[in-house]
């Protein structure tokens, strides 16, 4: 089974754009669910996927489709100037894509930027969706909100690469904390390091930089500023899961508990003593929750003016 550190590098065309993806784990044809779209935050590519995340998910049995966006990464084309635009390559994308993995429907795990990415993709192509993971992520413009510290956001947009990214995605509330964080930094940027440049496969893409950051910044802040979304958030009837650090300094927690109140089938889970990074801090029950999540083991509503179901059928959990 291929992991992350080994899974080969695909490549597609849509629409006129050369995207580069990985399919990691076990088929679909062999597999009970829907394959994993995984999108990724503001400054990843396809190649600093935590592998213990990665990993920890493809042992449930399912497959992963990790992908870099149009113009970043090992991708070819032009980053686009908005979340909505960003939600209309990937659409392209998979219209090509799942055909030859022969399903019509992805679940979704969007970490920060991603998970702008996947609300914007559930609204615009419902279909496709069929249950998303919201992790260290926020609705648009709307009520209730709380903007990070303008020395956060300095840092997320800082054009330069450098390690300031361990500090913001791993406050350092402790020596233990930075060193949770360092090692996540670790093995995300090494991970690939055995099988890159061999064989057919790129070398390690690291986190975006220089002027294809500066067009991100833009795409991130026309999300900030459009209420569009967040004015539809209801209308999202998909199963959902939000988590969040409790205290996220991208993301405020506040933003992602108003995000999974604002959708009609969200559970909430806040991680302890954590923030942006919580899916890397907490790898293993983090990606315990979202596997029992997507096997339907967390209480949902029948739909999202229905009566909650009654105590005791929702199996292990009560």
């Amino acid at each position: 089974m291929s992991t992350q550190e080994t899974a080969k590098t695909l490549y597609l065309d849509a629409e006129g754009i050369k995207y580069a993806y990985r399919l990691i784990g076990n088929s679909t044809a062999n597999s009970h669910s829907p394959p994993l779209l995984m999108l990724n935050h503001v400054r990843a590519t396809i190649d600093t996927w935590d592998p213990e995340v990665i990993n920890n998910l493809t042992a449930t049995g399912r497959q992963l489709i990790t992908y870099d966006y149009a113009g970043i990464g090992h991708s070819q084309g032009h980053i686009a100037p908005s979340i909505r635009g960003f939600a209309v390559n990937l659409i392209a994308f998979l219209n090509v894509l799942l055909p030859s993995l022969h399903t019509q429907h992805v679940d979704v795990l969007g970490f920060s930027m991603g998970g702008f990415v996947a609300q914007q993709l559930a609204l615009d192509a419902p279909n496709v969706v069929n249950k998303m993971v919201l992790s260290g992520t926020g609705p648009s413009l709307g009520a209730d909100l709380q903007r990070p510290m303008n020395e956060v956001q300095s840092s997320v947009f800082n054009p330069v690469r450098d390690a300031t990214i361990v500090d913001i995605f791993f406050p350092p509330f402790s020596s233990a904390s930075t060193n949770l964080g360092e090692a996540w930094l670790n093995r995300s940027t090494t991970a690939r390091k055995g099988i890159a440049g061999k064989h057919g496969e790129p070398e390690v893409e690291l986190f975006t930089s220089g002027n294809d950051l500066v067009n991100l910044t833009q795409a991130y802040l026309t999300w900030d500023a459009d209420p569009v979304p967040y004015s539809l958030l209801q209308t999202i009837q998909k199963d959902t899961l939000v988590t969040a650090g409790d205290n996220d300094l991208i993301v405020t927690t506040q933003n992602s508990y108003v995000l999974a109140r604002q959708l009609p089938r969200a559970n909430f889970v806040m991680f302890p003593g954590s923030g942006h990074g919580h899916l890397f801090q907490y790898a293993s029950y983090f990606t315990k929750v979202v596997g029992e999540f997507l096997d339907g083991k967390l209480p949902t509503p029948p739909s999202s003016a229905g009566t909650v179901p009654p105590f005791g059928t929702y199996g292990d959990y009560n």
